[in-house]
């Protein structure tokens, strides 16, 4: 059985923030002995088609994402692993949505 999740991880334009926040889910997982999620690193205009063509379970907006292109699927700030602020709230929202 493969519990395997498949995480959104982007930003407005560049892949700067998302990269930051994508290495956070990595190791969030790998600290908690979860398998390691599968990560779609995009900016936000690229969602939409992301979720059209794959099964996600999350997604890490590294800022403002438009909810009309979430589908209403499950959205956890990625702003606090740019900011350093709140940090510990985000790890632990995450790492509950890699063990559902």
């Amino acid at each position: 059985m493969n519990n395997q999740k498949t995480v959104i991880v982007c930003c407005a334009s560049s892949m700067i923030t998302s990269t930051v926040a994508a290495g956070k889910v990595r190791e969030f997982a790998s600290n908690n002995g979860l398998p390691e999620p599968n990560i779609i690193q995009c900016k936000f205009s690229e969602v939409e088609g992301e979720i059209n063509t794959n099964k996600i379970d999350f997604i890490v907006p590294t800022g403002k994402l438009d909810e009309t292109v979430t589908h209403g699927i499950k959205t956890i700030s990625g702003t606090p692993f740019v900011t350093g602020v709140n940090e510990d709230q985000a790890e632990a929202e995450i790492v509950k949505a890699l063990k559902m």
